[in-house]
């Protein structure tokens, strides 16, 4: 190339460089503007002639993440990065998009290597304490906030995210001089308004945040979230047809906004229209199918009382047991409500509770269609893998069902295929429910005698059909056959391995357990003892499914939202927290507060192996490696050297000699400022149990499986003469029944006496763990008490409404500092 081409070349490529400038602020000018489409035209027209042109390619890929594209996005901020890996703001940017994917890992990766390369990148700053937010990294994305103001202290939206993160702490106070400092700073700053007025609601001071969120929308009278925020706290000042007025002003503006739907329905369901508050968390589920609607459908459902099928929410209770939404006994009542709504299914159940104790043939019980129907609904078999059947008309038609499956295998009569997961289910009923339904002797003999051939029919080697297992499992646990791991060398149908698995499989893994599980503390005192024997023969409770995770918390900030009156400090506001379960049976609270709490660190300790066994079991079932399990006697807990933020122990303490005394050995682990939650049996409460108790002592029923169920049916038969006692879930399965009705030792206790130890030992009451519309029922008998605290008043309620603590006092206190 001579010199003349030379000079011909670098012109024409100055030429080509100054056209891409040219291109790229008009293109820029395009951005600035929001004209979206032409910044993407003049991007990709730069990138026609130069492909790898680095600036290009990333403001290409934040059109890209602006429009929702993020996938896209990433690939073209990655190829800029690739091009310039030096750009500091090409990695903040590309955090951004990978946020939005919800790839936090990797975004906090991007923000880190932006600030590495300017370390006083305000933007990247604060975008990585966002990012660890979301990470539920609350100290560090402080600490980056912190930082970001340090570089910019006038920065409105890092004084606005710094309130946020403390509030998810439970700092409210904190976080309110971080969202005024926000708005001093930019008095039109809509979100920090709005989000004033929410930690101002979780302070209740209700009337200051109903100011704040007025505020926001004035200055943005479109703003969705403002109008639900409104609506918040207006209903949460009774002032119901002004936050349903907010809430469907909020949906007006975006109809598919599922926090508005949840809120309505939530509403809707105070103010007793559960049909209405069906239909908008239906709307809300088909919309964005969020674990809020899931739980707001539990709290309607549960309240409404359903006078026909109605097959979208029969299909939401399937998941609702199945996945689940909640605990599934939960829903036990409500699903059986919707089941005798069945046209096929209800008659049965009629025919077989008004013929009891009469057995009818199975033609007479089931009737034409029975049978099919009993095979393909979906919410009769998830009610029963999932949760005892806590109904007295649908126990007699279970109980009959199994009497007709045992005489049909006796028999050899023919049975269709599909029979087999209903029979399934009925087999894994009976095991949850460990064997209460009823029986005559004629009857249980011929069930031993199955049992008898099963067993030597696998001592030979011979086939065995699936109804026989199904059979005996309806009566017996499979494991107490003799070598009942043979079952398992079959290929079985999926309906007899699900009994296999919950009967052999499980129950050996349980027995494996046992053997390694560590033993703190000795048992030696006479009641422990009794009590260990009680729940060793009957591990309690027996339950399938666990609550689901959902969100953890700081114990601050559940506490603040779930108890009276905000708590300003306390134990438990750091990245991890020492949690003691004393008496955790088998396992549902330990799991529960391990997914509830923030960091939690659980020790577990119970009586029983065979709880503890079956509770590590779950445990492991649910992949959770936080939780430590450990026999122990919690009365010889006081020399234990170790210390405690958080102390549960619910439904425990009642069943010592001295329930106070233990109260005080578990004071003693507990740190200053932690918290405790605790389960009392309420005097007012049980008095029809103590009816019920006196009358099995004076028939003299002993506290065995068979006396049990004996005398199970004589109180249905005599229901009316102990009130609440047969209508309580806990009525229906032998364990629970046990513990209700035949415990070993049991105390029950008045608010008075509890408020007494509270004053003795300087603890401070926090609040019931209650249904919401109880709370709301108390503030209006009691507007100067708006904290719901003062045990004195909560006396008077609950002798006026004696049902109130049917379950327990369930409670938090917390310790002095």
């Amino acid at each position: 190339m001579n010199r003349k081409q030379r000079r011909a070349e670098e012109k024409q490529g100055r030429e080509a460089s100054q056209g891409v400038e040219i291109t790229l602020a008009e293109a820029l000018r395009h951005h600035e503007a929001g004209r979206l489409s032409e910044a993407e035209r003049l991007y990709r027209q730069i990138l026609a002639v130069d492909p790898d042109h680095a600036d290009s390619l990333h403001l290409l890929g934040m059109v890209a993440y602006q429009v929702g594209r993020h996938d896209v996005a990433v690939d073209l901020i990655g190829r800029a990065i690739r091009r310039h890996a030096n750009v500091a703001f090409y990695h903040c940017n590309l955090g951004l998009a990978l946020s939005a994917q919800g790839k936090l890992d990797a975004a906090v990766t991007s923000y880190r290597q932006a600030l590495a390369l300017q370390p006083d990148n305000v933007e990247a700053c604060v975008n990585l304490g966002n990012a660890l937010k979301d990470q539920g990294k609350l100290d560090e994305a402080i600490a980056c906030y912190r930082r970001a103001l340090a570089l910019k202290p006038d920065l409105p939206e890092a004084h606005g995210n710094l309130g946020n993160a403390l509030r998810g702490q439970g700092r409210f106070d904190e976080a309110v001089v971080c969202y005024r400092q926000a708005i001093a700073l930019r008095p039109g700053y809509v979100e920090a308004h709005s989000n004033l007025g929410n930690v101002l609601r979780d302070q209740k001071k209700l009337a200051e945040a109903v100011a704040c969120y007025r505020t926001a929308l004035a200055l943005k009278p479109d703003f969705a979230e403002g109008h639900n925020n409104l609506g918040n706290a207006l209903k949460d000042q009774d002032k119901l047809d002004e936050a349903e007025a907010c809430y469907r002003q909020a949906l007006a503006l975006k109809p598919a906004y599922p926090d508005a739907l949840n809120n309505l329905a939530l509403l809707l369901t105070m103010r007793g229209e559960a049909a209405a508050a069906l239909d908008a968390i239906k709307r809300s589920l088909q919309t964005q199918d969020t674990a809020a609607a899931r739980q707001i459908f539990v709290d309607c459902i549960t309240k409404y009382r359903c006078t026909s099928g109605d097959s979208d929410i029969q299909a939401a209770l399937v998941r609702a047991l199945t996945e689940p939404w909640c605990r599934p006994s939960r829903l036990a009542r409500t699903s059986v409500n919707y089941i005798k709504h069945d046209p096929q299914i209800g008659a049965c159940i009629a025919r077989a509770a008004g013929a009891w104790p009469r057995r009818l043939s199975v033609e007479e019980l089931l009737g034409a269609d029975g049978a099919d129907a009993l095979s393909t609904n979906e919410l009769f078999g998830a009610l029963l893998c999932t949760t005892p059947v806590s109904d007295m008309e649908m126990e007699r038609f279970l109980t009959a069902m199994r009497h007709q499956l045992l005489d049909a295998v006796v028999a050899a009569a023919p049975e269709a295929d599909a029979a087999l997961r209903f029979y399934s289910a009925l087999a894994r009923q009976c095991f949850i429910n460990e064997y209460v339904f009823c029986h005559d002797d004629d009857e249980i003999e011929k069930a031993g005698g199955l049992r008898e051939r099963l067993a030597a029919a696998l001592e030979a080697g011979m086939p065995v059909p699936a109804r026989w297992v199904l059979a005996v499992a309806a009566y017996f646990p499979l494991f107490s056959l003799p070598a009942p791991a043979r079952l398992l060398d079959t290929q079985w149908p999926e309906p007899v391995t699900a009994v296999l698995t919950q009967q052999i499989c499980e129950p050996e893994q349980e027995r494996q357990l046992s053997a390694t599980m560590p033993r703190l503390t000795g048992i030696d005192d006479e009641v422990s003892k009794l009590v260990q024997n009680q729940y060793e023969e009957n591990p309690y409770p027996r339950w399938v499914k666990a609550e689901p995770a959902g969100n953890a918390r700081t114990i601050l900030d559940y506490l603040g939202h779930h108890v009276g009156a905000p708590i300003a400090s306390g134990r438990g506001g750091g990245e991890t927290i020492d949690v003691l379960i004393a008496g955790c049976g088998t396992g549902q609270q330990s799991i529960g507060m391990t997914r509830l709490l923030k960091g939690a660190r659980v020790l577990a300790v119970d009586l029983s192996v065979s709880s503890l066994s079956y509770a590590q079991r779950k445990t492991q079932e649910l992949d959770l490696t936080s939780i430590e399990y450990a026999q122990a006697d919690l009365l010889e807990l006081g020399s234990f050297d170790r210390h405690f933020d958080v102390i549960a122990s619910v439904g425990v303490l009642h069943h010592l000699a001295d329930p106070f005394a233990g109260w005080r050995v578990l004071l003693s682990l507990l740190r200053p400022g932690g918290f405790m939650n605790l389960g009392f049996y309420s005097e007012v409460a049980r008095r029809d149990i103590v009816k019920a108790k006196a009358f099995i002592a004076a028939q003299g029923y002993a506290a065995t499986a068979d006396d049990i169920r004996r005398c199970r049916q004589v109180l249905m038969d005599r229901r009316a003469q102990f009130g609440t006692t047969t209508a309580s879930p806990d009525f229906y399965s032998t364990s629970t029944c046990r513990d209700m009705l035949f415990h070993a030792q049991e105390h029950l206790m008045t608010l008075t006496g509890i408020e007494t130890f509270l004053r003795d030992n300087g603890l401070t009451f926090l609040g019931f763990e209650i249904d919401r519309d109880v709370v709301r029922a108390y503030r209006r008998r009691f507007p100067d008490d708006p904290a719901a605290t003062d045990l004195a008043q909560w006396q008077i309620f609950e002798h006026e409404n004696p049902h109130t603590f049917g379950g327990m006092y369930q409670f938090w206190i917390q310790k002095a500092d």
